[in-house]
């Protein structure tokens, strides 16, 4: 039965992530069933998880929750989150002197040698997890890719589905504007 579910939640995210390739081209466009734009804001504490890296190393949202966190759900095998990994390796390189790190989590992608190969073929320079259906779940991930920033305190700030050309763009606006929030928080110009 539970081999079932992971067919049919496979064959929903590849669906997902083809049509949100297909025919999102910014936040503009709606989720028809939901009837939301492509970029959500929230307040909602994020899931807890703890997954292993690509060395096996556990590192959880307990470990995370001081930091901004740019977390990105994305597979090997598409083709949209393959053509983010220069915006998420540009975010690593000019933000984590701020404070921000950015987390891949990698989803039905193989064992997390086949990950690994991956990673340095493409030279992606952030943490990449090894994510399993509970986060998937616990995250409400329906396509690839679907990144979120996490504020401080482990509260989810942003979910941004699929990929689309305004996206880095956006991101980097947002990263900004959340620092600048927590700098007026501590009191900081």
């Amino acid at each position: 039965m539970r081999l079932i579910g992971k067919t049919f939640l496979t064959a929903l995210l590849l669906a997902c992530s083809v049509w949100l390739s297909i025919g999102a081209s910014g936040q503009e466009v709606v989720n028809s069933s939901a009837g939301k734009t492509a970029v959500e804001e929230s307040s909602r504490a994020a899931p807890n998880f703890a997954l292993p890296d690509l060395r096996g190393k556990q590192v959880g949202s307990a470990d995370l929750k001081d930091n901004v966190i740019i977390l990105d759900f994305w597979a090997t095998w598409c083709e949209p989150c393959i053509s983010e990994i220069p915006i998420f390796n540009t975010i690593q390189q000019e933000y984590a002197s701020r404070g921000v790190k950015v987390i891949g989590v990698a989803v039905q992608s193989g064992w997390p040698r086949d990950v690994r190969r991956f990673v340095t073929k493409h030279k992606m320079r952030y943490t990449i997890l090894v994510g399993n259906d509970d986060i998937v779940s616990g995250f409400e991930v329906i396509a690839f890719p679907t990144t979120y920033i996490i504020a401080p305190g482990w509260k989810i700030h942003k979910k941004y589905s699929g990929a689309y050309e305004k996206k880095s763009a956006e991101l980097e606006r947002d990263i900004e504007a959340l620092l600048q929030s927590i700098d007026e928080k501590k009191g900081v110009r």
